[in-house]
Parts: structure tokens; sequence; C-alpha cells
């Protein structure tokens, strides 16, 4: 064998033994969690929400699980075992889609036969959106979310995912630090103060047309629906689901009646409410008539992101079984709330 092959050969199985010790160091630490736990002897840094919560609902322990937008950041876990009795994992999804969240809970469903509640945000876009779209900033990571062990290659061979975040991993435990809780993953701290919200706001301009809820929006919604929370639902009777409309800001709804979709609004949430409690284990809240937190902009550093103070208040009333919808209360609510935020004098807020 001449000089030039053998060289050839050593340096295609040095690269081959780089390559191997690569993949191996990644999957060791697996800082995605896509093929194991968190390891006992590593702290492990959750903060990547797309790339960390596949394997969270697959490898982690729980049987209660927090999911939705980042209206649901601001949760505590602890505090929802605490009164639910559970032990939960929180996964949330910011700006994440209905296709998105359902795609996580699914996976959460498959792989997790001790799941038995789950915490579930309805935010009101998505109740409009035409498709069960797949939404990711910066970019999805198909690879993890799949059971196609070959382009698991993406990430065994991801510079990022070596250099950055399994030897990140062990940076983080040799300073000392603790796995990320599911208390603080995703939360966050903003100033919240009706400054901070109006500033924020862009007050639109009045405009004369309404936007009816119309027979194009019901079909979209009754077949998200149908492909999501009552799939879901039907197919795993052994479950509690709980789906709450947040508490956005009295803000948002001036934003609604000037740009004439509130009735679009509100029509999307009576049918939603209509369809869901025909389900016995869905339990469904609304918190659009506690005017008391909606119209204190203090709660709030935007138009609809309130405090972790609001957030620890929902658990609460949601344990108590306030602010329950039911099929003999639902329409009345929906009433209520249309006579409120269409009567509202929302000049007041920024004559103060």
């Amino acid at each position: 064998m001449n000089k030039n092959k053998l060289w050839s050969i050593l340096c295609l199985l040095l690269t081959l033994v780089l390559l191997l010790t690569a993949a191996g160091v990644t999957v060791y630490i697996d800082p995605y969690f896509h093929f194991h736990k968190p390891l006992d002897n590593l702290e492990y840094p959750i903060n990547n929400q797309r790339y960390q919560n596949d394997g969270i609902v697959r490898h982690f322990e729980y049987d209660a699980l927090i999911t939705g937008t980042s209206m649901t950041e601001n949760f505590k876990s602890s505090e929802f075992d605490a009164l639910f009795g559970v032990t939960s994992v929180k996964v949330p999804f910011s700006g994440g889609s209905f296709g998105e969240l359902f795609q996580n809970l699914e996976q959460a469903i498959r792989c997790n036969a001790e799941l038995k509640t789950v915490l579930f945000c309805l935010d009101e876009w998505f109740l409009l959106s035409g498709k069960n779209m797949i939404l990711a900033d910066g970019g999805y990571p198909t690879y993890l979310y799949d059971d196609n062990p070959f382009n698991d290659v993406e990430y065994l061979l991801n510079k990022d995912a070596l250099c950055s975040d399994a030897l990140g991993v062990l940076e983080y435990t040799a300073k000392g630090k603790q796995t990320t809780s599911f208390d603080s993953y995703s939360s966050w701290v903003y100033p919240y103060s009706k400054e901070a919200v109006l500033n924020h706001y862009q007050r639109p301009e009045p405009v004369n047309e309404i936007t009816p809820f119309s027979q194009w929006n019901e079909e979209s919604l009754r077949t998200n629906l149908a492909n999501t929370a009552v799939k879901a639902a039907r197919e795993n009777p052994d479950i509690q689901f709980y789906y709450y409309f947040p508490p956005y800001s009295i803000l948002n709804w001036d934003s609604h009646l000037r740009t004439g979709t509130l009735e679009q609004t509100i029509g999307s949430f009576r049918l939603t409410s209509q369809i869901l409690l025909e389900e016995p284990n869905i339990h469904l809240f609304s918190f659009y008539t506690d005017y008391e937190t909606i119209t204190d902009l203090d709660n709030y550093r935007d138009t609809v992101h309130h405090s972790d103070a609001v957030n620890s208040l929902l658990l609460q009333r949601m344990h108590a079984g306030e602010y329950q919808l039911t099929k003999e209360n639902y329409e009345q609510h929906w009433q209520e709330v249309q006579v409120f935020y269409t009567s509202y004098d929302y000049d007041a807020i920024f004559a103060e």
C-alpha cells in the first residue's frame, strides 16, 4: 500500500472517529432530551422551547401538562401541583399555533400513559386562524419531532448542539447551577404598569364596518377543534382537560371595538364554548368577566400579557371552579361580555 493511500485511509478513519466522538457526546449529554431525560450527574439549562419541549414530554416524569402560548409562560408548576395534586411539566410555545401546540400534546399522550391532567390556554387569535399551521420563529427543528432515526444526524452532527448546548451543560454544571425548574422555565419579568401598556399600544382609528363571525370562520373553527381539542378529549376519556380563555387587557377590547372585530371575536368564543362543552372531560373557563383584573392596566406589560401574579390567581380560581362555563351559562356569559366591552368608556382611559 503506497503512502498516499495509507494517508487517505488514516484521514478517513480519524474523521470517522471524530464524528462518532462528537455524536457520542451529544447523545450522552443530550441537551434537547431527544434520547433520554436529564442525567442525574448533570444539571441542564432548560431555555429553548422548540428544541427541548418535545424531549420534555417524551422523557420527563409527570402526570400533568401546562401548555399554551406565551400567556402560559409565567405559570408555576409548583403552584399547579400543590393545588391539583399532580406532578406537572410546563411546555409553552411562544407564538405557537393550534397545530403546533396539539402536535406536542399528542406526543405527550403517546409517550406518557400516566398523563391525567392538561392545562391549555385558548388564545383568541388562533381560534380564527384558517388552518392548523406550524409556526416557529427562527426555524422549526422537525428532525427532533418525528420518529425517523435517519434525520437524527442533523442533531448528532450539529455544531451548535455540541459546542454550545451539550458542552454548555458541562459548563453550567461546573458553575454549580441547578437544572431549570418548571416554575422559572420561560418565565419573564417586565415592568407591569398602565404607563408601560399605553406606551406599547397604538390606538387604531375607528372604522364603521363591523366584521361578523362568518360561515367561513365557523367552518374553520369547527374543523380545527374537531382535529385537536375534541379529538384529544374523545380519544383520551381518562385525561381531564382544563381549557381557559385568558384575561387580555381592556385595551385589547378597545382595539377590537375600534377595528370592528369585536363581534367576530366573541362569535369564535361562543362557538368554541358550545363545541368543547359537549365533552365531559373538558373543563372550560373564561376570565373575561374578571373586570377588576382586565381594567387594571397595572396588571399588564402590553395589551395582552399579564403578570405572574395573575397566572397564580387563575390557577386558584380554576381549582375552586370559579369563572367556569357550562352548557347552562355560557350563552349568558358571552352576552354579558359583549354588552360590557361594547359599552365600556374606553376614552376615559386616555383622558386620565
